[in-house]
């Protein structure tokens, strides 16, 4: 029944009210200050050899599986085919269970030394931590990248994808991209740490020399409500953008992400938490973007200034006006994008890469990395 702008009003008034609980969430009062976070040195100096990671793989396959080999062999469990052929009522967490026991009745003898399961609350269960105790004794690592949005029981959307904080006892340690929700998570008792999306550096990516851009602006990322605001914006201001993604009407499927950002003399960013108008996050992009060696104009987060500078390594807008103005500014010094680009590949280089954060984790569990 909800369709066209109908649906946006509907969707923009859950939004805010999601964003209204949040800042509910934020200014309870605390009672006294949170200790700092010491992640438990599990293993004692034992060696990584095998990791497992479970996940409904997306961007997994391509960007996190070859950092994380690069550390140890790595099993991935993708629990995306299972969930695609998901029929009647029959819920997402019974369909993450069925593929966990079915991968290990398929390797009996699998020891891995180290569990990552990324997974949204919907794929949770008591059952499925249960049979991964009972099967292996080794760490078992949480890891969420929208805890904005995930941690706290809203209650707002039917589809219930929230309350991740019933599930973070569960693991031995959490991992956020949040930096605000490792004060929830200790709060509730649970191991955490602070560790921000990272970016996968192949060896044909090396610095960035060329200013002859193929599109002056692009925008690479899937159709949602929260980016369609942002899109229709720059369009009524008669600003072309180059669109990347599902949903978007005569957008095409990109096999080579890094292309078009390399190719783009500025690559938009929509830092918003969706479905928020208002709440931004740390995104991946945030990190895949300018990682690769490109120019990347993005919402003003005030997480970002923390891994990069601001101005020479990416550039950041805090509203609509501020977008336009920097996009008329760079968009006629090709040259100076080019510059941006370039710092912010020797940055990711020496420090933002998938790799270089797992191994800092696994050092912290008392690892040899």
């Amino acid at each position: 029944m909800l369709r066209g702008p109908v649906l946006e009003r509907w969707i923009a008034r859950r939004a805010r009210q999601m964003d209204q609980a949040l800042v509910g969430r934020l200014v309870q009062t605390i009672p006294e200050p949170l200790a700092v976070d010491r992640p438990p040195g599990i293993m004692g100096g034992g060696s990584v050899r095998q990791i497992l990671l479970i996940a409904d793989c997306m961007w997994e396959q391509n960007d996190l599986v070859p950092e994380l080999a690069q550390i140890a062999a790595t099993q991935t469990l993708d629990l995306r085919p299972a969930l695609k052929r998901r029929s009647g009522d029959e819920p997402e967490s019974g369909i993450a269970l069925r593929a966990v026991r079915e991968f290990i009745a398929a390797k009996p003898r699998y020891e891995p030394d180290v569990i990552l399961f990324y997974a949204r609350p919907l794929l949770l269960s008591d059952e499925v931590f249960d049979l991964l105790r009972r099967t292996w004794k080794c760490p078992l690592l949480g890891m969420n990248l929208d805890d904005r949005m995930q941690f706290f029981r809203y209650g707002i959307f039917s589809a219930g994808d929230d309350n991740y904080a019933r599930w973070a006892r569960k693991f031995d340690l959490n991992i956020t991209n949040c930096l605000p929700a490792t004060d929830w998570y200790r709060q509730a008792g649970c191991p955490v740490i602070y560790s921000p999306q990272g970016v996968h550096l192949t060896p044909d990516l090396t610095l960035p020399t060329s200013k002859a851009f193929k599109y002056d602006l692009s925008f690479l990322g899937s159709r949602k409500p929260e980016r369609e605001v942002v899109i229709g914006q720059l369009r009524d201001a008669g600003i072309s953008i180059h669109l990347f993604g599902a949903g978007w009407p005569k957008s095409r499927w990109v096999d080579n992400p890094n292309q078009v950002f390399r190719g783009s003399q500025i690559n938009l960013g929509i830092g918003l938490a969706s479905p928020s108008l208002a709440v931004t996050t740390v995104k991946g992009r945030d990190f895949e973007c300018p990682g690769v060696g490109a120019c990347y104009l993005t919402t003003y987060n005030w997480e970002l200034p923390l891994h990069f500078d601001l101005g020479k390594e990416i550039l950041c807008y805090r509203n609509f006006e501020e977008l336009v103005e920097l996009y008329a500014f760079y968009r006629k010094r090709p040259e100076e994008c080019l510059k941006i680009a370039q710092a912010a590949w020797q940055r990711s280089v020496a420090e933002h890469t998938w790799e270089k954060r797992f191994r800092k984790i696994f050092r912290q569990l008392g690892f040899k990395t």
